[in-house]
């Protein structure tokens, strides 16, 4: 298939309400804050792996899209010039800021801002980073999105996805809301096979390591309605909260549900000044 077949399957997976998202991230922007540091080991094995390639040394400029609370920028600033986190979530800025702060780094700056709306010129971005990096983020959801982070960079790119993912109760939720027949379009899990055929078919052949995770989930109960009810909330789907709600106070234990995730996850890395 040409890039065209596959930026039209890529964009008719695109979330359109960047609202949704902003609401979403924020909600769990305190639980991802609370986790930033319990998957070193995770962290350590990026790091080694990018610089395996020689790319972080101290006059590397980074941009971390979709940057979170800081889970790779904090890690980036010990190695490299300076780094600029974005987030959509004015939420995970804050924890970002704080955590940048909490262990005086002073070569990170953090903005908020969406990066499928960001315009590069509004910022000078064109051509500036060593490295555009964007790790487990649904804002590489489109071709336009994957090619502004090219043009944002003047040597490589790196974007990490789900290829695979287990998620028993929203599985549950999703024949319960749509029922068992219909076909549900896994939004971000297809955004790495989108996005490197697209680089293929550009003449850019990135390289791709694969990674086997799990984790558990467990949030208060109402948390847990309003999180997967925004998962949901794109598909515009009458009483899907109430249907939500129901299941999960089925299945939740003393005010808890709990929650196992088996997944597989891709690297993808690519240079584009060869």
């Amino acid at each position: 298939m040409d890039s065209l077949m596959f930026e039209k399957m890529w964009n008719e997976c695109e979330r359109k309400n960047l609202s949704i998202s902003k609401k979403f991230w924020d909600l769990r922007a305190e639980e991802f804050n609370k986790i930033i540091n319990n998957n070193e080991e995770e962290n350590i094995d990026l790091v080694k792996f990018l610089d395996s390639r020689r790319i972080l040394n101290n006059e590397c400029s980074i941009l971390d899209v979709g940057c979170g609370a800081g889970k790779y920028s904090l890690q980036f600033s010990k190695y490299v010039k300076n780094t600029i986190g974005i987030d959509i979530s004015s939420k995970m800025i804050e924890y970002a800021i704080q955590n940048m702060k909490n262990m005086s780094i002073d070569n990170i700056e953090y903005k908020v801002a969406a990066w499928q709306s960001l315009k590069l010129d509004d910022y000078n971005w064109g051509k500036k980073f060593d490295l555009v990096f964007a790790s487990m983020t649904p804002a590489i959801n489109s071709k336009d999105a994957l090619l502004k982070m090219i043009e944002a960079s003047k040597r490589y790119c790196f974007m990490s996805g789900f290829v695979y993912r287990n998620d028993n109760i929203k599985n549950q939720l999703r024949e319960k809301i749509l029922g068992k027949n219909k076909i549900y379009n896994k939004k971000f899990e297809n955004n790495i096979y989108y996005a490197f055929n697209i680089l293929w078919n550009m003449g850019i052949h990135a390289e791709i390591q694969y990674k086997n995770v799990q984790w558990n989930k467990e949030w208060d109960l109402s948390k847990a309605i309003d999180v997967y009810t925004l998962q949901f909330e794109d598909l515009e789907i009458e009483n899907s909260r109430d249907i939500i709600k129901s299941y999960l106070e089925s299945i939740s234990d003393n005010g808890k549900v709990k929650d196992n995730v088996n997944a597989k996850v891709a690297w993808m890395l690519w240079r584009i000044d060869e």
